[in-house]
């Protein structure tokens, strides 16, 4: 399903804004993910489905919204999944500076002991984390798979990280639903 007024979201309870990719329009006529949500003008709202985007600018829909006859784009699922990881990896680093991140396993079942909400990532080639029973609350989502061990150990400024967990609800939002959107390139992989 493709949006193509922001009016939408308002008048249909049952899609989300925060369940779509923003793209917009370049003055080059590029189309340009917009994923920060700040570029001005027309605009169109994807569901992170990697077929979808790949084919968006083929779509007479798409141009005849836009107002022209062509759109010029790279690889757009490619330069999502980027500024994505970026933006997710960015965030991480963030919350590590303001102390409601943990690292590795022992840290973060600690803090759920304290704590109630959590968010974890696991690094792809790590042990899944589905099979324990102290990672499966209500109040605890796992992502696994999604980023490499590197760029973990890179936004964290540590060494051999596998884990880490968001113990902040509003990093915890945020990230969350930048990781449902790459998770979603990722099923149609």
């Amino acid at each position: 399903m493709l949006v193509l007024d922001k009016k939408s979201f308002l008048e249909n309870a049952d899609i989300d804004e925060n369940d779509f990719i923003k793209f917009s329009l370049s003055p080059d006529n590029k189309l340009v993910p917009d994923l920060h949500n700040d570029l001005p003008g027309k605009s169109i709202w994807v569901p992170p489905n990697r077929k979808l985007i790949k084919c968006i600018q083929e779509r007479d829909d798409v141009k005849a919204h836009f107002g022209v006859s062509h759109l010029f784009s790279s690889d757009l699922v490619h330069l999502v999944k980027k500024i994505l990881r970026n933006k997710i990896l960015n965030s991480i680093s963030l919350t590590k500076k303001s102390g409601y991140l943990a690292i590795g396993l022992d840290t973060i079942k600690t803090q759920l002991i304290e704590k109630k909400h959590c968010l974890i990532v696991v690094a792809k080639g790590a042990k899944s984390l589905q099979r324990y029973s102290v990672f499966s609350s209500k109040n605890v989502s796992c992502f696994e798979n999604l980023l490499y061990q590197k760029d973990l150990e890179k936004s964290t400024g540590k060494n051999n990280v596998k884990y880490i967990g968001i113990l902040s609800k509003n990093f915890k939002k945020t990230i969350q639903v930048d990781l449902n959107k790459l998770k979603g390139f990722m099923r149609n992989d």
